[in-house]
């Protein structure tokens, strides 16, 4: 097949260019590498050590021409057929089992790294290479909770590397705190909203010069997404309205140096060079202390109290 000219082909839209690596390609994914196909990404690294079951195609993209097979590499070879300027590779895979030469590797050579995988310990070693090579990171996943509809709200984590945002394991008490994740859960249209608004992540953090990139605060690190479905109680104080909606969130650093990003609450706001000096202990300044509202303005009434006290006395003897 003749491969249609490019000024045709983003006719409706500008490329956008950058090397992406997907560890997972499952529904969450595998939509998001076709969506960042369509957006013009090359190349895209899809990595899985899963093949494709009956039980998936009902929300993959691929279908049931493809059971049995790889699912890296047999969307990686849909990708290329469907878009020829993308240029996918599928490695059949668990990251997990790669060496560290390996991993990082694979990370060193993308702008921009995506872990949609259902293991928690998987998702944290992406996060470890991520942040040793220095690359930007997302994890999307969907909220587990029993007290909400499968799938009805979607988590999308973003991650700077240098302590600029926390990362996926500072995020890990937040994240207990609201409620667990996993990759994909619920009807294909949830798990395609959650990878549409991933796609728009990861074109934000490989261009932040792009007025697009204007999605990301670096305050509020963790968006959630709302679908189509009737808000259930448990998420009516995030969500107050049904319907379509989304809520970028602040994930805090943690009180101690994380021991994957060593970045603390602390070191925050700092600049880098600040940051840097925090890794030493020995002399790290210790933070200015902070008085409560209400200590200071029980000082202040009891100062007041005091200098009425003393006037009278003055006065009577007087």
């Amino acid at each position: 097949m003749t491969e249609p000219p490019e000024d045709r082909v983003w006719a409706r839209h500008p490329r956008r260019t950058g090397a992406v690596l997907i560890v997972g390609a499952g529904a969450v994914g595998g939509f998001v590498a076709e969506e960042l196909a369509r957006i013009g990404f090359s190349p895209l690294h899809l990595v899985d050590p899963d093949t494709l079951a009956v039980e998936n195609i009902v929300r993959h993209p691929l279908g049931a021409p493809e059971l049995g097979r790889p699912k890296a590499s047999a969307l990686a070879g849909r990708i290329r057929r469907d878009f020829p300027s993308c240029a996918a590779v599928g490695h059949c895979a668990d990251f997990l089992e790669l060496s560290a030469q390996e991993q990082r590797a694979l990370v060193r050579e993308a702008d921009v790294v995506v872990a949609a995988t259902d293991s928690a310990a998987c998702q944290r070693e992406v996060n470890e290479v991520a942040l040793v090579v220095g690359r930007p990171a997302v994890y999307p996943a969907v909220w587990v909770d029993p007290r909400i509809r499968d799938a009805e709200v979607g988590e999308i984590l973003w991650v700077l590397p240098g302590r600029r945002t926390p990362c996926y394991a500072c995020a890990a008490a937040f994240r207990r705190a609201a409620s667990d994740t996993q990759a994909a859960r619920g009807a294909r249209v949830d798990i395609q909203l959650i990878a549409l608004a991933t796609a728009q992540v990861v074109t934000a953090l490989a261009h932040p010069g792009d007025a697009r990139s204007a999605i990301l605060d670096p305050r509020r690190t963790a968006i959630y997404l709302h679908g189509f479905t009737p808000t259930s109680p448990g998420v009516e104080a995030i969500f107050p309205t049904d319907g379509l909606s989304s809520r970028s969130v602040r994930v805090p650093f943690p009180p101690r140096p994380c021991p994957s990003c060593r970045g603390w609450r602390y070191v925050a706001s700092s600049d880098a060079s600040a940051a840097r000096e925090a890794d030493a202990p020995s002399t790290r300044a210790a933070p200015e202390p902070r008085w409560p509202v209400g200590a200071v303005l029980a000082a202040v009434l009891l100062l007041v109290t005091v200098l009425f006290v003393i006037s009278l006395a003055q006065g009577s003897h007087s």
